[in-house]
């Protein structure tokens, strides 16, 4: 009974380990059905176990049939010696049984020797799926799908191969050396028999080795040696021929062991191994480096300028980067800006985003969440939409479930508050004051005139970074919002059924909770929403994408639709340069390195009440998303199913232009001598701090989207820039000018299309440099010190560069934010730079005319200050009064107070602080921070 009762807890334990797993198998399947993507499961979970079975015989067969050889060939009788008493003692328990033995030996090494070959579903599916590039390499002149499609999986297969016959080998010993036909010691210490079917298993060893070889040669093309990757110059005049050669060896050695079998002795079999020993080190490892350390290196523009112009093509086809995609036009700059281009460009100008999307999050989050258990993102994300029929650039973001906000009830966690609700969209364009909003309010929704994007599907089951679930269709209403008590009952696509108890089981296991097994709200009505991150939800149910890092809401036909571009990538792309850059993106990002090709291939749409997921193929020309698509025949769609109102709003990725402005620093330049010289290399230009007088972060600047009119062109567009500086410049010993700015366009009739501007050398400067110099500025150092007095944290925004037809103008949004209590960071001035004149004014065009050559600014930050005598002028009354005045008027009496306390007149010099704090009362009046004082709107004292 005891021994019962031990087996039964056993079997319990084994279940309670296994339950969990098995439970998240069956409720993986659920979600898949739920999204009718059960042919995507079944496949993946049908390649994997196909793999593990075939992988799994192969070496079963292999060592099961060795172990019959080697037990029908032992020596009838086995001679007794010295090490025989352990063998004999093992004989006499297992002889029996060695059948069985055999069975067992082989089934249990092959379990693990096949197991772990299912995660190579995905090179099998490329490889039964993959086609041409179109691209061909210049070594063996085979087509890049050779090297993605098929070179992985032989080589995995050779190499599985390899090693399985190894371990068989050593396997075939021990049962030779337990059946005699192997000694110790004696005259005979191999029989014959053995001795063949040894000298056949090495030789096969050796055939393989040979196999692998010849698989490594072409494996040279994505070799990385040097600096740079490809076959260069050792690996074309060296390697190669080494592994030429090794091939060769390896033949002769399977030969050298064949002919053991008609001759006496090891010693060829020895002569064999001490060959492919002494070859594969000197030969194919020693002598390379040193042929590249003693011959290449030190003369490496001249030995490898022949080759490095195949990695040069390679990787700007590999990044997008070949003229079938990148245009490079000649920017044609002039460094003054007259009032009549002002005007000619008003259209461009009106489209600048002054708010910043990092430092408006902190508004968005204090006026429209309404209630705790919302939240917005740290950072908004940056479209465009019709209002009165302009394109205008807007900052969005959704009001989504805050988890952490919530009662920590399980009931009001996972069936009351299920869902966020609503999106707040506003100008990314308005002027220093308030946001403007176009779609706000709570519960009801205002819409700003002239904008026709309504929302009438307000509830966010699915959005970016939410965890957990939710029960839907429960015995209680949901909230509709946090707060009101208002009921709702979701009525969507996007749960999955759990009413049955093993449904319910299944889940409770999934979810490691004991409610939804028992609670008496879950009925057989109910259905759980899980996997609620919509990248999560793309994730699973294609794993071979990467995500983009920044997945982003659109509000279309009523609804909040989330777009996540997603990457089809590979390290596998001959000659092209492997990109290991990670600092490059930010975190939750997927391209963090390892691969040297990739294409935004995929737009993956998620609608955030149905959770409908909609994987649309918008780059048809790469043949990866197109083996994807051969292998999962229903998971995609096309481009012309995506409804147009979505596609007006789909963008270029900003993760993907972080890479390909990246790999452009270098690869800009196309003659290979001055490429490896590195003289004429760029880089991103270094992103400006944001605190006065702070240094420049020494990151990269982010990409910029935006609203504008190219140069040359007719119409406005959505656009992605980024500019790039040399790559010595250093804003501390030196002026980094600009060399280039590329621009990646989004609106559906140029989408994808690359465009660099050149910019002629030294005369742009940088941003960084822009920034000093806004720093040096007397007026804005005078306006922030006087600022900083009040006790107001200044704050500069996002430095924005405008390409105005011929010139270029900086601009930058200046916010002010209280230090008392709660306040949010506010938009009060503009700052514009073209040239060296420099404008700080309340309204972006006043800053742009400011720095225009016919309409004033400050040239090098000078600006005029009294001297303490004469009648200084009032203050201005507040209709007249702007913040430059204001801030000149108040130094010029803290100025004079100065002067007149030093010359012993403490009542003028009391006199001219008081009207130094009436101009700073009126410069709080004209930028919103207090009311205006009734009865006195002249400002004097």
């Amino acid at each position: 009974m005891r021994a019962l009762a031990l087996g039964l807890i056993g079997v319990v334990f084994l279940l309670f380990l296994s339950g969990s797993g098995i439970a998240n198998l069956y409720t993986d399947f659920l979600w898949f059905d739920a999204l009718d993507r059960s042919s995507v499961w079944t496949s993946v979970l049908g390649t994997k176990i196909a793999l593990a079975v075939v992988f799994t015989s192969v070496f079963f067969t292999l060592a099961w049939g060795n172990l019959y050889l080697a037990d029908r060939i032992a020596p009838e009788f086995r001679p007794r010696g010295p090490e025989d008493d352990l063998v004999e003692r093992y004989l006499a328990v297992a002889g029996p049984h060695q059948r069985r033995i055999r069975v067992v030996i082989a089934g249990l090494f092959a379990l693990f020797a096949g197991a772990n070959t299912s995660g190579r579903w995905r090179d099998w599916m490329l490889f039964r799926n993959g086609g041409d590039f179109g691209w061909t390499d210049p070594l063996f002149n085979r087509d890049a799908g050779f090297y993605v499609f098929r070179l992985p999986f032989w080589t995995f297969v050779v190499d599985w191969l390899f090693l399985a016959l190894i371990f068989v080998t050593m396997l075939v010993i021990v049962a030779h050396y337990l059946n005699g036909g192997i000694r110790a010691s004696g005259k005979e210490r191999v029989t014959a028999t053995a001795k063949i079917h040894l000298a056949a298993l090495l030789a096969a060893v050796a055939l393989l080795r040979a196999v692998a070889y010849y698989l490594d040669r072409f494996e040279l093309v994505n070799a990385g040696r040097g600096v740079y990757d490809g076959a260069l110059a050792t690996d074309v005049e060296v390697q190669l021929p080494a592994l030429n050669l090794l091939v060769l060896i390896s033949l002769v050695s399977a030969v050298l062991f064949l002919a053991t079998i008609r001759r006496a002795g090891w010693g060829m079999p020895v002569v064999a191994v001490l060959l492919w020993m002494v070859s594969h080190l000197v030969v194919g490892d020693l002598f390379p480096a040193l042929y590249q350390r003693l011959r290449v290196e030190p003369e490496e523009s001249v030995r490898e300028a022949s080759y490095i112009g195949d990695n040069i093509d390679a990787t700007r086809f590999a990044y997008g980067l070949d003229e079938s995609r990148l245009t490079v036009v000649d920017y044609v700059y002039e460094s003054s800006l007259s009032s009549e281009e002002v005007n000619a460009n008003l259209d461009i100008l009106d489209d600048v985003a002054t708010i910043d999307p990092s430092l408006t999050a902190e508004t968005f989050a204090r006026e429209q969440a309404e209630r705790e258990g919302y939240s917005f993102t740290s950072r908004l994300d940056v479209d465009r939409y019709l209002i009165d029929g302009d394109l205008e650039p807007v900052v969005i973001d959704v009001r989504s479930l805050n988890p952490a906000g919530l009662n920590q009830g399980w009931e009001a966690q996972h069936v009351a508050f299920t869902h966020g609700y609503g999106a707040v969209i506003a100008e990314a364009g308005s002027d220093p004051g308030d946001v403007e909003y176009l779609l706000d309010g709570f519960p009801t929704f205002d819409l700003a005139e002239g904008f026709e994007s309504e929302l009438t599907t307000p509830q966010i089951y699915f959005t970016d970074g939410l965890d957990g679930y939710a029960i839907v269709g429960a015995s209680r209403s949901e909230d509709d919002y946090i707060g009101d008590d208002v009921p709702f009952t979701y009525d969507g696509t996007g749960g999955v059924p759990m009413g049955s108890f093993v449904r319910r089981l299944a889940f409770a296991l999934r979810f490691q909770e004991l409610n939804p097994l028992i609670s008496p709200f879950v009925t057989s009505e109910s259905e759980a929403i899980y996997r609620r991150d919509v990248s999560e939800r793309v994730r699973n149910l294609a794993p071979f994408l990467s995500l983009d890092a920044d997945p982003y809401p659109v509000v279309v036909d009523g609804r909040v639709q989330w777009v996540i571009d997603a990457y089809t990538t590979t390290n596998d792309f001959p000659y092209a340069q492997k990109f290991n850059r990670n600092e490059v993106l930010g975190a939750g990002a997927d391209l963090t390195g390892g691969f040297n090709y990739v294409r935004n291939s995929v737009k993956a749409v998620v609608d955030s009440y149905d959770g409908d997921v909609t994987l649309y193929i918008v780059d048809d020309s790469d043949p990866i998303v197109a083996a994807w698509a051969a292998a999962f025949p229903d998971l995609f769609s096309s481009m012309d199913e995506l409804p147009d109102s979505l596609a007006e709003h789909l963008r270029y990725p900003a993760d993907v232009f972080r890479v390909q402005t990246s790999v452009w620093s270098s690869y800009q330049v196309s003659d290979p001598e001055q490429f490896l010289e590195g003289a004429l290399r760029w880089k991103v230009a270094t992103e400006p701090g944001s605190a006065p007088d702070s240094t420049s972060s020494d990151l990269p600047m982010p990409p910029q989207y935006r609203v504008t009119r190219l140069p040359g062109e007719t119409e406005t567009e959505f656009v992605l820039q980024r500019a790039f500086v040399p790559s010595s410049a250093d804003s501390a010993t030196g002026r980094p000018e600009l060399t280039g700015v590329m621009i990646a366009r989004s609106d559906p009739e140029h989408y994808g299309q690359l465009i660099q501007y050149d910019l002629p050398a030294g005369q742009v400067a940088a941003p960084d440099l822009v920034d000093a110099d806004i720093n040096k500025d007397e007026e804005i150092s005078q306006f922030i010190t006087l600022r900083a007095s009040q006790g107001s944290n200044v704050k500069f925004g996002e430095m924005q560069l405008v390409m105005l037809d011929d010139t270029i103008v900086y601009l930058r949004p200046l916010y002010i934010q209280a230090t008392s209590g709660n306040a949010v960071p506010e938009l009060t001035q503009i700052i514009a730079v073209s040239g060296n004149r420099i404008a700080m004014e309340d309204t972006l065009m006043a800053a742009v005319r400011g720095v225009t050559v016919d309409g004033g600014g400050s040239s090098g930050g000078s600006t005029g200050s009294s001297d303490g005598s004469g009648d200084l002028p009032p203050v201005p009354s507040l209709g007249e009064a702007t913040v430059s005045g204001l801030i000149d008027l108040a130094q010029e009496y803290l100025d004079a107070a100065d002067q007149l306390e030093a010359a012993g007149d403490a009542e003028g010099a009391a006199e001219n602080r008081a009207r130094a704090q009436d101009a700073l009362e009126q410069l709080d009046q004209l930028l919103g921070f207090s009311e205006p004082v009734t009865g006195n709107d002249s400002g004097e004292a």
